[in-house]
């Protein structure tokens, strides 16, 4: 029988401190051993792998420091890395905050119906308020801050794809709660599935609702896991008291709450009158095929032809149309 093959992280080596002055090396916060130096990272925890790197490396030029000398620049050293550390934690925070009020601000134009053009508008407000009162810092931040009409628009669609919420009724008058979730995988593969449906036999108010999502995502880590939910417009869902987005906010669960994508195409139509249009649509569908029209719809066909817009492929006849502007 063959040797059963050793895994590294089965054979529980440990960094010896000594090490830091020997070979400049430190243990990072992935617990991988970094050169001081050059700051590249051993693979593999042996004292040859860092002794080999440091004499291969570095030893012509930080040989001749010893004793307290050698511990001062080890400490240099380090000081040097947490230096560059510092900023580079600054920056990531500083483009996280920026990120985090693109998604902010692009909700609440979401919310208040307005147009996706007025997130530039707002942003340049922000701007010169900062300016106006001698705060060119904060300027220099909202300027960070991505606001276009297309970034409004992908905000708003990523927000709108996490926890959606829908709840309707069965021919037996039970409500039926269906919760669908948009996740990430470990290879930054996204999915889409229905997580539950969920019967609602009592009444279907706020807290029913919680329970039940509360419920359905407690096996996968909860609300804590969530970064968004999506709800439509009624009471039970979006009440700031005893609705399902109130007790998420009451449950310290401070994630965007916004309209599905459904019920968003719902608002829009009821918001902008476009009356005047389907009317005539109806009425010009009506005249060619409603009731008894079918002299109406031969004629129509017949005229078509005439103006060469029927094109055949095989057995199916395509409408082809050409739009010209009249002067």
């Amino acid at each position: 029988m063959s040797a059963k093959k050793r895994k590294i992280e089965d054979e529980n080596r440990i960094f010896n401190s000594l090490w830091e002055n020997e070979y400049l090396f430190i243990i990072n916060k992935q617990k991988k051993p970094q050169c001081l130096v050059c700051l590249n990272i051993i693979a593999v925890l042996k004292e040859y792998n860092l002794k080999r790197h440091y004499m291969t490396n570095h030893s012509s030029k930080y040989d001749k420091y010893t004793g307290v000398a050698r511990e001062n620049v080890v400490i240099d050293l380090k000081r040097k890395l947490q230096t560059q550390q510092n900023v580079m934690v600054k920056a990531t925070t500083s483009q996280q905050l920026s990120l985090m009020a693109s998604y902010v601000i692009s909700n609440e134009i979401a919310k208040s119906k307005k147009s996706l053009s007025d997130g530039e508008f707002i942003k340049n407000c922000a701007i010169k308020m900062a300016k106006s009162i001698n705060e060119n810092r904060i300027a220099s931040e909202f300027e960070k801050i991505s606001l276009s009409r297309r970034t409004v628009t992908r905000r708003i669609a990523d927000t709108d794809s996490v926890i959606p919420l829908d709840e309707s009724t069965d021919v037996s008058d039970v409500s039926q709660l269906l919760i669908f979730v948009r996740v990430i995988s470990p290879q930054f593969e996204m999915y889409e599935e229905l997580l539950e449906l969920c019967s609602l036999h009592g009444s279907t108010k706020g807290i029913d609702i919680f329970n039940a999502v509360k419920n359905a995502i407690e096996p996968f880590g909860g609300f804590k896991k969530m970064s968004s939910v999506v709800t439509d417009g009624a009471k039970s869902m979006v009440g700031k008291n005893i609705g399902f987005v109130g007790l998420l906010r009451k449950s310290d669960i401070n994630v965007p709450a916004i309209h599905c994508i459904i019920h968003q195409e719902a608002l829009c139509g009821k918001i902008m009158k476009l009356d005047n249009i389907m009317n005539t649509v109806f009425k010009i569908t009506n005249l060619i095929r409603g009731g008894n029209r079918s002299l109406n719809h031969r004629n129509f066909i017949k005229y078509l032809e005439e103006l060469d817009c029927i094109i055949e492929l095989g057995d199916v006849k395509v409408l082809s149309l050409t739009l010209v502007d009249h002067v």
